[in-house]
């Protein structure tokens, strides 16, 4: 995330764990009463909740033109996916550190002309 940091820093940005439900429990129901007191059958078979944690990360949000609150920015995160952007900022560290030393020893190398 870009200047996640910074933003940090300025609290404008956070991070929060969410219950995210995908499907509520439901009661086993075995009859029910209609507005006459008519019993109806019916077989519902209990539910469990079905749900899972998402990481979030909220960055406050404001209008530019009156600089009025707006709504809050929230994205979703997993940590494999932060775990691959890490790896490919560390592999480009390592690319780039490698092209630097190539044009020091060619800047050494013209220098001692």
């Amino acid at each position: 995330m870009h200047n996640y940091k910074a933003l940090k820093s300025a609290s404008k940005v956070s991070v929060q764990k969410v219950k995210v439900v995908d499907s509520p429990a439901v009661e086993a129901v075995a009859e029910v009463k209609d507005g006459d007191g008519v019993i109806t059958t019916h077989s519902v078979h209990a539910q469990a909740e079905r749900s899972h944690e998402e990481l979030q990360v909220v960055k406050k949000m404001y209008s530019s033109d009156t600089g009025e609150a707006q709504d809050d920015s929230v994205r979703a995160y997993s940590l494999s996916d932060v775990k691959r952007e890490v790896d490919q900022c560390k592999s480009q560290v390592t690319r780039l550190e490698a092209e630097q030393a190539e044009w020091e020893q060619l800047e050494t190398d013209l220098k001692a002309l």
